[in-house]
């Protein structure tokens, strides 16, 4: 029947009904009028279709009217029907429909009243979409976490400090995603816990792009070290859940573990404290010393670890960044060491992470001891007889002095060799036989004297008192020509002769 039929004490028009609940109200990309489904889900609380009344005044007391509400254009396709006898208060022009007669998708609600004289009069429709289907989940719907967490299912501090304090997670594509989508994500001590984590709301230009969920370490920090599960749920605008996602179980230990540094050791030294002993001697085999870095030092899979020997920029210094055979155990070769001798140097070792920052460790303060002169020794002299050297004796071009190897010997060790006397008025006198200088690579093999001829020239102890002492002085610098030990306290072994004619 046309809507603008003439129908005996009805408008000529009927004004379309609406819904109680009210739709939701309509948003960029989302469905025209939806029902939220709370509207229509409890059977205790069906419905409503309303409508307005359609009398000024009313008429016909004691008679009876009826509406009978329909979908879609199609008076056949019945969802409600309602009597009342006249007169009808104002508020019970409605209808209940059951969730049964809601159809999914978008509908036109119409209805047609039937006055007291039995003429018919139809409303124009009113449009809602009902939902009734929930977002379904990907077969294998578990978060996606990034690998170095899922292997093995470990999420650490150090991963959060390496990664902007959070973690992400990636969401497996579900079916049908649309605008408005709510996803829920949850963590907590069991699976299916309802302790919430957070909420992606998505919207009507991101809704069919990858879902990432960025979780904060401080909510991570905040719900505690152990096993956690983390899930999901996705509702649509109509309010309607998907089923649980799968939980992914992880060990997480995210309260931050100090960076424990505490000082190498140096193997074979003695001393337990801060402070440790090296006898020199110990490096004595070509190969030098291990410095270890303690296992309870705080090393992250991935970081390196160098070992600093002595202050950088100073002569035996070392940096050793390659371990031996991929323990933490670092060879200090045997220069480094014999260029301390006699003097302290820090020991320590340095973390480097992933983003190349470095960790330095607490240093461990060595003191690597002189050599006695008991393990070194003396100068020697041709011509000798006995404890005399003879001036007689001496060849014109003087008497050849000669010292051997001494342990540890390097290039950076520097040599002054002198021979005193006393002149003819018993004042004393020195000859440098070897000035200051460097120790060369053929003496480092062949002793002092050997490669290179040193003497001890008869102008020199043609000036000297017969029978009176001469004395072969050793002064051996470790560290350069650095430091020196005092004119007076040689640190080799004298050589006492007796000078005779």
């Amino acid at each position: 029947m046309p809507l603008n039929s003439p129908i005996n004490l009805l408008p000529a028009t009927m004004t379309a009904p609406w819904t109680n609940p009210a739709p939701l109200s309509d948003v960029p990309g989302g469905e025209t009028n939806l029902l939220h489904r709370s509207a229509w889900s409890d059977p205790a609380n069906p419905l409503r279709v309303e409508f307005k009344p359609w009398y000024e005044h009313e008429v016909g007391v004691g008679r009876t009217e009826s509406v009978s509400v329909f979908l879609d254009d199609d008076e056949s396709n019945t969802i409600g029907y309602r009597e009342w006898t006249l007169p009808m208060d104002l508020s019970d022009y409605f209808i209940e429909i059951s969730a049964d007669k809601l159809p999914e998708g978008e509908h036109l609600i119409s209805f047609i009243m039937t006055n007291y004289i039995g003429a018919p009069a139809r409303s124009y429709p009113f449009t809602v979409t009902v939902d009734k289907q929930p977002p379904q989940l990907n077969t294998s719907s578990q978060l996606i976490f990034p690998s170095e967490v899922l292997d093995p299912n470990k999420l650490t501090a150090h991963y959060l400090e390496q990664n902007n304090d959070q973690v992400t997670a990636a969401l497996p594509a579900y079916t049908t995603p649309r605008p408005w989508d709510r996803i829920t994500w949850y963590w907590g001590p069991r699976p299916g816990s309802l302790e919430e984590g957070g909420v992606i709301e998505l919207d009507d230009k991101n809704y069919a792009a990858p879902v990432v969920i960025t979780i904060a370490g401080d909510l991570i920090r905040n719900r505690g070290d152990g096993v956690r599960y983390v899930w999901y749920r996705v509702q649509d605008r109509a309010g309607n859940d998907s089923v649980r996602s799968e939980p992914v179980e992880l060990d997480v230990a995210a309260t931050p573990i100090p960076r424990t540094l505490p000082w190498p050791t140096v193997e074979r030294a003695v001393g337990e404290s801060e402070r440790q002993t090296l006898d020199p001697m110990l490096a004595n085999n070509g190969v030098g010393v291990v410095v270890e870095v303690p296992q309870d030092a705080v090393v992250y899979p991935g970081e390196q670890v160098w070992v600093r020997w002595g202050v950088p920029g100073t002569l035996g210094a070392a940096l050793v960044k390659l371990p031996i055979s991929g323990q933490r155990r670092y060879q200090i070769e045997m220069k480094s060491v014999a260029a301390h001798i006699g003097k302290g140097l820090p020991v320590s070792y340095v973390v480097v992470d992933d983003k190349e920052q470095e960790h330095p460790s607490t240093p461990r303060q060595l003191t690597v001891q002189t050599i006695p002169s008991n393990r070194l020794k003396a100068v020697q002299c041709d011509g000798l007889t006995g404890g005399n050297l003879s001036y007689k004796a001496v060849a014109p071009q003087g008497a050849r002095l000669k010292l051997d190897v001494w342990p540890l010997m390097t290039t950076d060790h520097w040599i002054m060799i002198t021979m005193t006397g006393l002149d003819a008025a018993g004042r004393e006198t020195v000859l440098e036989a070897v000035k200051k200088r460097a120790v060369t690579t053929p003496e480092v093999f062949g002793g002092i004297g050997g490669s290179t001829e040193v003497r001890v020239s008869k102008a020199f102890l043609n000036t000297l008192r017969r029978n009176g002492p001469l004395t072969g002085k050793v002064y051996v610098s470790f560290d350069g020509g650095q430091t020196w030990p005092h004119v007076n306290a040689p640190n080799f072994p004298s050589l006492n002769l007796t000078f005779v004619d």
